[in-house]
């Protein structure tokens, strides 16, 4: 496999922080996770920190109880590690991975995981698709492909050398302060060391679906204009014969899809507290209609977009 640097401009500085009892933590986590509410336990303290840009960022939990559920695709993969107790994680695949204390699991963005754990600390490196697709050379099959990646490190010395990168990165992963050249500069050392220790596998020999083909291409392409006709010349349907395969193994429209999938990123820019305004996160997912963007979100979050915003730049002990 080859590993090309990417460094370059790193995207804004983004910070995480969220301190609540963790029954009543919020809806912003089961979006980054993709876990959709399925942690079935009544918790008592939870807190959630972290810090980074939206290619590499560096994140922890405090947490007390077992917890179980199902962690659904994500938009960035993750490499996490537990500070004690045990964690069972098993893949869409079948594999079954026991994680000790200390021993670093590679999540893929588009695998589907159940897990259980009783663990009070976690720690998690979130890697985004873009990066690791440029980085392994792999962007021509973003609209086709999922990257899966290996769960568990085999080599000893890659990990030891990943361990001792996350060691001498974190402080400039985690500073505001750090410029956004030395910052790209970071993103690329953490991305290789990660790459070493869990390669890329091939995806299991099932050919993606029209619907899984449209459905990879909104996610590239969310940030931008999009007709209808293009996400079906991506999937390779027609207009109708997209329409009917989202109606019959969605029971949703393409659009509708989308304008979800467009409402979840502007949640999480919010809930991250680092963007200037919500109008301008709001025209930068293309909604550009005030008024009926606000009510989308109202309906989809149970709260108005100034209130998640508002929420995150609250300070917290």
């Amino acid at each position: 496999m080859s590993v090309n640097p990417v460094s370059g401009p790193s995207s804004p500085y983004l910070r995480f922080r969220k301190a609540t009892i963790s029954a009543r933590r919020g809806p912003e986590l089961d979006h980054v996770y993709g876990t959709g509410g399925g942690i079935g336990s009544v918790l008592e303290q939870f807190r959630y920190a972290g810090a980074g840009d939206a290619d590499v960022s560096l994140r922890g939990a405090s947490v007390e109880g077992t917890r179980a559920g199902t962690m659904q695709r994500r938009r960035d993969h993750i490499v996490f590690w537990i500070g004690d107790g045990t964690a069972t994680i098993t893949s869409a695949h079948g594999g079954t991975v026991v994680v000790p204390p200390g021993r670093p699991l590679f999540l893929s963005a588009g695998t589907v995981y159940d897990f259980t754990a009783a663990t009070s600390r976690v720690t998690m490196l979130h890697l985004s698709d873009a990066i690791l697709r440029t980085t392994v050379g792999a962007q021509d099959t973003a609209a086709v492909q999922d990257l899966l990646f290996e769960e568990l490190a085999r080599d000893e010395h890659a990990l030891h050398r990943l361990r001792a990168v996350l060691e001498g990165s974190t402080a400039a992963l985690t500073s505001a302060d750090t410029s956004a050249d030395a910052r790209a500069a970071v993103n690329d050392r953490v991305v290789a060391a990660v790459l070493a220790a869990f390669p890329r596998r091939e995806a299991d020999p099932v050919a993606p679906t029209p619907v899984g083909r449209a459905i990879a291409f909104m996610h590239e392409h969310a940030h931008r204009e999009l007709s209808v006709q293009e996400v079906a010349e991506a999937a390779g349907l027609s207009v109708r014969g997209l329409q009917d395969a989202f109606a019959r193994q969605l029971q949703t429209s393409p659009m509708t899809h989308l304008r979800a999938l467009r409402l979840d990123g502007v949640h999480e820019d919010l809930a991250s507290g680092s963007v200037d305004s919500v109008a301008d996160v709001a025209r930068a997912w293309q909604f550009h209609h005030p008024g009926r963007f606000a009510s989308s979100y109202a309906a989809r979050f149970g709260e108005k977009p100034s209130a998640t915003l508002r929420w995150a730049r609250t300070p917290r002990p």
